[in-house]
């Protein structure tokens, strides 16, 4: 065998090692995970494929954990002073959540409207999250553990994937959970389609960006060679983050 078959041979040795050793260190809470997957999935199940729509469901996933986990309004200064994003596109998002009768606005503070309040208890019962009615200036509460994991996953950082729409949080969450299920089955692209519910074209479209930007990792399947399998890749920082996230390492949002 020539040195270079050799060093190639070797080195996805190394690989299948350290993905192995990934996979198998993970101790994770599971209740909480399929938890918040449940949570995530029906939450951005209407997600469009617009290119600003990740943005969004991050500011998003935010603000449920400060008004239903936390039961507070929230001012637009506050908002700004949190987020790692433009106070304009903060602004212009507010502007069109009020413009939709998604929030309100008083005294400076804006508060969740009623149809949305309705819409988060419809979500709750989909995804089986319990909920309770408190003293509150928001009145509605769901466990702050699983809105404050819900908006750590949905944040990205400076990771160039977060230009992709919204929909690639239940690619990723699929994948972990058949990690966490099933450590040596990976799911194809057709069974990531059907769990993450998502249309094969668009699914296409975000594995492909996946894949220049390293996030995830594919093989051929063993028996049938027109299949591709798909798992993270351990190395790429998303990668690493969602794990401490899941095993409750990390307490701040990535910047």
């Amino acid at each position: 065998m020539k040195l270079e078959g050799q060093h190639s041979t070797t080195h996805m040795a190394s690989e299948d090692r350290n993905q192995r050793n990934f996979e198998r260190g993970l101790k994770v809470n599971l209740p909480l995970f399929h938890g918040v997957q449940r949570f995530l999935n029906e939450l951005n199940i209407g997600q469009t494929t617009n290119r600003q729509s990740y943005r969004a469901a991050n500011i998003k996933s935010w603000l449920l954990e400060q008004w239903f986990g936390w039961g507070k309004p929230i001012s637009r200064t506050f908002m700004k002073n949190s987020l790692a994003e433009d106070p304009l596109y903060i602004d212009r998002l507010v502007n069109r959540y009020l413009g939709r009768g998604r929030c309100t606005e008083t005294s400076g503070y804006l508060y969740p409207s009623e149809p949305l309040i309705g819409d988060m208890i419809d979500i709750c019962s989909r995804s089986q999250t319990p909920y309770e009615w408190r003293k509150s200036p928001i009145g509605l509460s769901i466990s702050k553990d699983l809105l404050h994991v819900s908006a750590l996953i949905s944040q990205r950082g400076n990771d160039p994937l977060c230009g992709l729409s919204g929909q690639l949080i239940r690619v990723e969450l699929s994948i972990w959970e058949q990690i966490l299920s099933q450590r040596n089955l990976h799911l194809c692209s057709s069974e990531l389609a059907h769990r993450a519910r998502i249309r094969k074209s668009t699914l296409t479209t975000l594995l492909d960006a996946a894949l220049t930007h390293k996030l995830f990792i594919s093989s051929i399947d063993a028996e049938d060679e027109r299949k591709r399998r798909w798992t993270v890749n351990t190395r790429h920082k998303r990668n690493l983050y969602i794990k401490s996230v899941l095993e409750g390492k990390v307490g701040t949002t990535l910047r």
